[in-house]
């Protein structure tokens, strides 16, 4: 097996492999033996993955491969770990075989670290669509792997990636000298006149090429590649480790998807006297087909686990659209957090919030303006989190004709029976809360669409 490392902040000794006290794996939540967490001052967060579909900034949930996501703990000894479909089925272009995503908080002597790791045993991108055949990437043995950790040196990271093979299968006729790709082929072995595979160095070297590029590499008549994501940063108070292998971006078959190859990430930060924020918003969760179909994310931000020693956090995305936009095209998305903790008085508090500007359903004249959520929490240890939530819509029209804006809680039927909106959905726990602003329910197109969810939370451990 050949290794790309990058980021190494700290030089430590590789780790030894960790016990688990807590495993989640697709129909079992539960392992033995069970023990009580060992509680750090730490705040630890993990989210790996091995293959997401993203189509205009909007994910597609039900195709996310592999997912292990560790939610904010102050906990060392906690695992999740998830394994894959077969194959992804929103692209027939897209096959993916025994992929496995695992995330781990640990105590290895004086280092207090996360590590996120995912494992892809086959990987195919590429084949036949509306009987029409397109090059072929097959990568096998890749594990993509994010450390972030904190010794008596201070905080640190590591990334690293593991592969065996890989072959590129073109097209006969496929334009090669004084081309970018003919130098991604060059370091591989040219088994026939259009298939060019390699193992190891080599494919090492295709890695440090595609690390060089200036620019995705093309691949006519599939799409293009790039390396993902490679890096890490380290302060005084927070360490996060970033690593995906692979982006390649598939226009093969009329529609344009950005596929995301074996990514790790790693985040700890402190201090985390008064527990763990797990709280974040997105813009939208798009469900159709009965739950078959499953989008959204909308480049999901969440607060820091440990806060944000009370700074005011803002991101924006400029757009994000459904179906080129004819089921859902929202503009100007804002995600706002904050949060701090007091050590002597035990005591954290916090707000997280999304907007959006605008919201269209072209396939039904449905425009809704100024839809807005958020929830500020406070919260001591051993004692519930009071949540504060709030909504705001500014509008609704359907084709250019104004709808009642439901109050929070109630329901407003669109004209002609074509479906409903329903304000301010809240679900509350003795951590926090979560608010939708507004869902939207569209019989005919068999559509529910949740738009502006604000999560907030604080966990003790």
């Amino acid at each position: 097996m050949s290794k790309l490392i990058s980021g190494l902040a700290l030089s430590l000794a590789s780790a030894t492999a960790l016990a688990a006290s807590l495993v989640v794996a697709p129909g079992a939540t539960a392992v033995e033996p069970r023990r009580a967490p060992s509680l750090t001052d730490f705040g630890f967060r993990a989210d790996v993955y091995g293959v997401k579909l993203v189509t205009d900034n909007v994910e597609a949930f039900d195709v996310k491969d592999a997912h292990a996501q560790l939610r904010c703990t102050r906990a060392v000894g906690q695992s999740v770990e998830r394994t894959s479909a077969v194959s992804v089925p929103d692209n027939p272009l897209i096959h993916v075989a025994a992929s496995t995503s695992r995330t781990d908080t640990y105590r290895e002597g004086e280092r207090n670290g996360v590590r996120g790791t995912n494992t892809i045993g086959d990987i195919r991108i590429g084949g036949t669509v509306n009987g029409v055949a397109t090059p072929s990437l097959v990568i096998e043995g890749l594990t993509t792997t994010a450390d972030a950790f904190h010794t008596p040196q201070g905080f640190g990271h590591a990334e690293s990636f593991d592969f065996a093979r890989i072959r590129l299968e073109l097209l006969q006729g496929t334009p090669l000298q004084g081309t970018p790709l003919e130098q991604l082929l060059a370091p591989l072995d040219q088994v026939t006149a259009t298939v060019f595979e390699g193992t190891d160095e080599a494919a090492n070297q295709v890695f440090e090429v595609l690390r060089s590029a200036t620019a995705p590499i093309q691949i006519p008549g599939l799409g293009s590649i790039a390396l993902g994501k490679v890096r890490g940063k380290a302060s005084g108070k927070r360490a996060t480790s970033e690593a995906m292998a692979l982006e390649v971006v598939v226009d093969a078959g009329g529609r344009r998807q950005l596929v995301e190859i074996g990514s790790a990430n790693a985040r700890i930060g402190a201090p985390a006297p008064a527990g763990v924020f797990r709280a974040g918003g997105t813009a939208l969760d798009f469900q159709a087909l009965q739950g078959n179909l499953h989008l959204g994310g909308v480049q999901h931000k969440s607060l820091p686990c440990e806060g944000t020693l009370g700074r005011t956090q803002t991101f924006r995305v400029p757009s994000a659209s459904v179906a080129f936009g004819l089921l859902a095209d929202l503009r100007d998305v804002t995600y706002t957090h904050r949060g701090s903790q007091n050590a002597k008085r035990d005591f954290a508090k916090g707000l997280t919030g999304t907007r959006i500007e605008t919201v269209s359903v072209p396939a039904v004249g449905l425009v809704v303006n100024g839809v807005e959520s958020s929830v500020r929490m406070r919260g001591k240890e051993r004692k519930p989190v009071r949540a504060r939530v709030a909504t705001t819509i500014t509008s609704i029209t359907m084709n250019g004709q104004p709808v009642a804006v439901p109050a929070p809680g109630r329901t407003t039927e669109l004209p002609n029976g074509a479906g409903l909106v329903q304000r301010e959905l809240v679900k509350r726990s003795r951590y926090g809360a979560r608010v939708i602003a507004l869902r939207v329910t569209l019989f005919q197109q068999a559509v529910v669409m949740d738009l502006a969810l604000a999560d907030g939370h604080i966990y003790p451990r």
